[in-house]
């Protein structure tokens, strides 16, 4: 029954609802306060991870997103969200217990309001309790962010709710086409002439080598006996150009690219040495049609639309508050 579609639509639009309720039934225009060390806290945070100081189109855009997050918070309270959140109450509870337990705290069994026998499941609703009435869900980092997720979680249940029709996503995929595509695939085998061995006597190793291996018409399976040992093997299949340069680095990625099939070619430089290189198949980049990948194409569809609700929501909401950005602790974050 739960993995039922109509029942998660039917449960998904009831949140929605409940969150678009929230919204619109307060009668007089309510205040967002947001604080001022909020915003220059992640100014700070963009200064340390770019190296610079953002342009002033930059700060405008991160005040912003912190309004946002103030924004979605306050609903996460009106939706009485701090109040049955699982993790927000274990969170809650674990500080209280380092307030009471902590140093230069009195010990909990030392309270007049906590006696020693006191039963472990009335302790956690005292200090549940006592959380709240210190205003430590809207103070705690933590809080902030696991409350502000959950309330963004009913917008995207919607969305993931929502029917997607054979017409849109065979739209979405046309669009996105080269997001799906396929890189370049090689099964190659590769003689491997070692730098730290040979030192300076590499390149001309190498070049000397690859004049028998024509000459001789050595087979690729034979040929790299006459190399020197290579830790990560000298066959690789269904090898993709990002592989390729994990495993030999970007100079033998490059020099393999576009190189003529059943037949010898290099010497190719790598991070480790030069090598001799057959090409026994190419497997040329493509898009996959849509029904090999539709699982991918419905979650990035269901992750673009979600994106899209949840600013739709959240400018709707600006229309109807007024967002203050205060100096001191604000007293109220929804109003």
């Amino acid at each position: 029954m739960l993995r039922s579609p109509l029942l998660h639509f039917l449960i998904a639009g009831a949140l929605l609802f409940a969150l678009q309720s929230a919204w619109s039934r307060v009668p007089e225009t309510p205040v967002v306060e947001v604080r001022q060390s909020d915003v220059d806290e992640q100014l700070e945070l963009f200064r340390l991870q770019l190296g610079r100081p953002p342009t002033p189109e930059e700060a405008r855009a991160v005040a912003r997103q912190v309004e946002d997050e103030a924004i979605w918070l306050a609903q996460a309270f009106d939706l009485g969200l701090h109040e049955i959140d699982t993790v927000v109450r274990q969170r809650l509870v674990l500080n209280m217990q380092f307030l009471e337990t902590g140093p230069g705290s009195a010990d909990a069994a030392d309270r007049p309001d906590a006696p020693s026998s006191e039963d472990p499941l009335a302790r956690e609703q005292r200090l549940f309790e006592r959380a709240l009435e210190l205003g430590m869900e809207r103070s705690d980092t933590v809080v902030r962010r696991r409350l502000v997720d959950r309330v963004q979680a009913i917008v995207r249940a919607a969305v993931r709710a929502r029917p997607i029709d054979e017409a849109t996503l065979r739209g979405h995929f046309e669009a996105t086409a080269e997001q799906w595509r396929e890189p370049e695939m090689l099964d190659l085998t590769h003689v491997y002439l070692s730098r730290d061995a040979r030192g300076d006597a590499t390149q001309g190793d190498a070049e000397r080598l690859l004049t028998r291996l024509v000459r001789e018409a050595i087979a690729p399976e034979a040929a790299t006996a006459l190399g020197d040992p290579f830790l990560a093997g000298h066959r690789l299949r269904g090898a993709t150009p990002a592989r390729l340069v994990a495993r030999l680095g970007p100079d033998f990625a490059a020099g393999v690219q576009g190189g003529a099939l059943a037949r010898w070619i290099g010497p190719v430089d790598s991070a480790f040495g030069s090598h001799l290189v057959w090409i026994h198949e190419r497997v040329p980049s493509r898009i996959p049609e849509l029904e090999e990948v539709r699982t991918r194409v419905v979650e990035d569809w269901i992750e673009l639309e979600s994106r899209k609700a949840l600013r739709e929501q959240v400018e709707a909401r600006r229309k109807q508050i007024e967002v203050r950005v205060v100096d001191d602790e604000p007293a109220d974050l929804a109003g």
